[in-house]
C-alpha cells in the first residue's frame, strides 16, 4: 500500500510540473493608453520553438539589442465602430520595394483581441534606381483595409489545442509613371489574399534574456506556444489588366507569387503582449525575433550576477553519428550536464558532467543522430549556461 501511495504522489507531482496553462482575459493586461515597451533580439542563435507538452524552450544565450515603444490609443474613426483601440503597424510591398506605416484598428474584447482592419499612408517611392527615368514614380495611395470580421490574433480564455483561422483579400492601389513604358500616373494595383492559420500548439517554461542587464539571471515563466501559418498570395495589374511581364521583371515580381511564414507567440500571464515573439521563414530559418521588456516582472527578487557561457570546444567537428567526440569542459563547471540539442530546441543526448573543470572529455554521440547543425550547452546544477557551442553533425 505505501508503494502506492508513494507511486501516485510521484506521479501527481510528475504532473503538476507539467501543468497546462491557460491564459485568461484578465491575464492579458494590455489597455487603451499603455506604451508597451519591447526589445529586438540577436536571433542568429535562436532556434525554432518545439510543440507539445511540458516543453522547455530556452533562449537565456540569444542577446537584447535594441527597445523600441508602441503606444496603444482610443480608436475613433468612424471606418471602425467596432474597434475600440489602435496601434501602429507597418508593411512591405511589391517584393519588399517599400515599406508603408499603418495604423491598425482593432477590439480588445472579454474574448479576443483581434482587428478590424487598417489605414495605411501614402507613399511616393522613385523608381530611378530601377528604371533609369530621373521622373519615374510610384505612388502608393492612402489603403483602407475593412475586415468583415475581426482577424483574432490571441482568443480567451486561451488553452493547449486551441485553434482558429481567418481569410480576407484586400489590395493596394498605386499610380505608375515610367517614361521607358509610356506610363503617366496609370493605375495599377496588388491585389493580396491573406489567410492564417492559429493553433496553441504547446505549452511549457520559456527562458528569456534578462531586460534588466545581460549579466543577471535569464527569466523563467510559464507559457502557451500559438503557432500562426500565414500564407499570402499576390497578383499585379496595370491599368485594369494584368500587368504586363515585362513590368512585373522590372520590379522583380510574378503573378501568384505567394510567401509562407510562421510566427510563433509565447503568451504567459500578466503580460501586455506576448513574451516572445519569433518569426520564420519558408526554409525554417528564425528571421525576426523580439520579446516584451514586461518580462522583467517575473525576475526574482535574488537574482544575481551570472558569469556569461563560454565558448566551449569540441572536436572533430564536423564529426559522424555515432563517432567518438572530444569536448573541453570550462573550468567554471562544477556539477551538471552536457546537453546536445537540435535546430528545433529537442534534446536528442544528455551527458552528465561532475568534477570535470577544464578537461577534455570524451563522449560517443547517438549513432541515429541525423544531419544537420546542433547546438551543445553545458549547464550548472543551479541550471546556468556554462558553455556552449554548435556542432555539424554529418552520416
Amino acid at each position: 500500500m505505501r508503494l502506492i501511495i508513494i507511486t501516485f504522489a510521484l506521479f501527481f507531482f510528475g504532473a503538476l510540473a507539467h501543468a497546462q496553462v491557460t491564459i485568461e482575459r484578465q491575464d492579458y493586461t494590455l489597455e487603451v493608453g499603455a506604451q508597451n515597451k519591447s526589445w529586438t533580439v540577436d536571433f542568429s542563435n535562436a532556434t525554432v520553438p518545439q510543440d507539445g507538452e511540458g516543453v522547455i524552450w530556452d533562449f537565456s544565450s540569444v542577446a537584447l539589442e535594441e527597445s523600441f515603444l508602441v503606444n496603444y490609443e482610443a480608436s475613433s474613426s468612424p471606418l471602425f465602430p467596432e474597434s475600440n483601440i489602435t496601434e501602429p503597424s507597418f508593411g512591405s510591398f511589391l517584393g519588399g520595394l517599400a515599406i508603408q506605416e499603418s495604423t491598425s484598428y482593432n477590439l480588445l474584447s472579454d474574448t479576443a483581441y483581434g482587428n478590424w482592419g487598417l489605414i495605411g499612408e501614402s507613399v511616393d517611392i522613385p523608381l530611378a534606381g530601377l528604371t533609369g527615368g530621373a521622373a519615374d514614380t510610384l505612388k502608393a495611395l492612402e489603403m483602407v483595409v475593412q475586415n468583415v470580421q475581426p482577424r483574432n490574433v490571441i482568443k480567451f480564455p486561451l488553452n493547449y489545442g486551441d485553434s482558429w483561422s481567418h481569410n480576407s483579400s484586400y489590395s493596394i492601389d498605386y499610380l505608375v509613371t515610367v517614361a521607358a513604358f509610356n506610363l503617366q500616373g496609370v493605375p495599377a494595383q496588388q491585389i493580396i489574399q491573406d489567410s492564417a492559420f492559429y493553433e496553441v500548439s504547446g505549452y511549457g517554461e520559456v527562458i528569456l534574456p534578462n531586460p534588466l542587464g545581460a549579466d543577471l539571471e535569464p527569466v523563467r515563466t510559464e507559457g502557451l506556444l500559438v503557432k500562426r501559418n500565414r500564407i499570402v498570395t499576390d497578383n499585379y495589374t496595370l491599368g485594369g489588366q494584368p500587368a504586363p511581364q515585362l513590368m512585373l521583371d522590372a520590379f522583380g515580381l510574378e503573378q501568384g507569387e505567394t510567401e509562407i511564414t510562421t510566427r510563433y507567440f509565447i503568451y504567459a500571464k500578466g503580460l501586455p503582449r506576448s513574451a516572445a515573439n519569433i518569426l520564420v521563414d519558408s526554409n525554417g530559418e528564425v528571421i525576426s525575433f523580439n520579446v516584451s521588456d514586461d518580462i522583467k516582472q517575473f525576475v526574482s527578487s535574488t537574482s544575481q550576477a551570472v558569469a556569461k557561457p563560454v565558448a566551449v570546444k569540441a572536436f572533430p567537428n564536423p564529426v559522424v553519428a555515432g563517432a567518438l567526440l572530444s569536448v573541453e569542459m570550462p573550468a567554471t563547471i562544477n556539477n551538471g550536464m552536457l546537453e546536445l540539442v537540435d535546430a528545433h530546441g529537442r534534446q536528442v543526448a544528455v551527458w552528465p558532467v561532475s568534477g570535470l573543470q577544464g578537461q577534455i572529455v570524451p563522449l560517443s554521440l547517438p549513432a541515429d543522430l541525423q544531419a544537420g547543425l546542433y547546438l551543445y550547452r553545458v549547464i550548472e546544477n543551479n541550471q546556468e549556461v556554462r558553455g556552449i557551442g554548435k556542432l555539424n553533425v554529418v552520416r
